[in-house]
């Protein structure tokens, strides 16, 4: 598929979960596109985000925000993220990376909730949007944690190589990405390169193989991740990086970078 249709698929109110990791193989050709369309009130789902999530935000697409952390690694705070956050003005549900990786894994496994003592006794549990309730274990006694499944409505992953039946193969830190490829209702890959078909064996032992069973389509996009790194391909663009936090709350500015006018 091409990434018009891509947008076309994912509409208004959805909700979305990106891959990938802070500055890591995040798929910012699909964000840019998802910028610059019409989409509008998506519900953006992020373990840990980075680029992809401060766009989205900058640009008013986002009614609410699901994550653990949204920021730019060793190089500093997501611009539009903070000031939103600080103005109070971005509808949020704060996760661990512990909780949201379990929210997954129920979704993957097609149940309720995932039982935890992950973030028992830690303020994820006072504040007033806390998704989490506990129980007392039938078996056990013990109180644990019930993490509710996160399901979203679209995954987009970007992988280093697809094939046309749909395989995508991910070099180095996969993150939460196998899990949301699962949990979510339709997961579409980006990929720099599409063949015919992955090599069989003598594959790198640190890839991770996405099953075509997961995906909906497979979009090709030139320089997929942008700035971001996509191991062993490309390190994280800095200068770009620090172009993009010193003038990402200028909207102005913010349009034209999604639209590929500015970078």
């Amino acid at each position: 598929m091409d990434m018009a249709a891509l947008v076309a698929a994912i509409g208004d109110g959805a909700s979305i979960a990106f891959g990938g990791g802070g500055l890591q193989r995040k798929p910012m050709a699909a964000a840019k596109a998802i910028g610059a369309s019409a989409l509008k009130d998506l519900e953006v789902i992020s373990m840990l985000g980075g680029p992809e999530v401060d766009l989205l935000i900058g640009l008013g697409k986002v009614r609410l925000l699901r994550f653990a952390f949204v920021g730019f690694d060793a190089y500093g705070l997501a611009p539009n993220f903070r000031k939103a956050r600080e103005a109070g003005t971005l509808p949020i549900v704060e996760y661990s990376e512990a909780t949201t990786l379990l929210a997954f894994e129920a979704a993957a496994r097609r149940l309720p909730f995932q039982p935890s003592r992950c973030g028992l006794g830690t303020d994820l549990m006072t504040v007033s949007t806390s998704p989490f309730k506990t129980m007392v274990c039938p078996f056990t006694g013990e109180t644990l944690l019930l993490v509710p499944a996160l399901v979203p409505d679209v995954a987009i992953i970007h992988v280093n190589v697809a094939d046309r039946a749909g395989n995508g193969v991910i070099l180095g830190d996969a993150y939460a990405d196998p899990l949301i490829a699962r949990a979510a209702k339709r997961t579409y890959l980006t990929a720099d390169k599409i063949v015919d078909e992955l090599p069989r064996g003598g594959m790198d032992r640190r890839a991770m193989l996405i099953s075509r069973l997961w995906v909906k389509g497979v979009c090709q996009t030139a320089n997929g991740a942008g700035f971001t790194a996509l191991y062993p391909d490309h390190p994280t663009n800095l200068p770009a990086v620090q172009a993009y936090q010193a003038q990402a709350t200028d909207r102005a500015w913010l349009d034209a970078f999604a639209q590929g006018a500015a970078s």
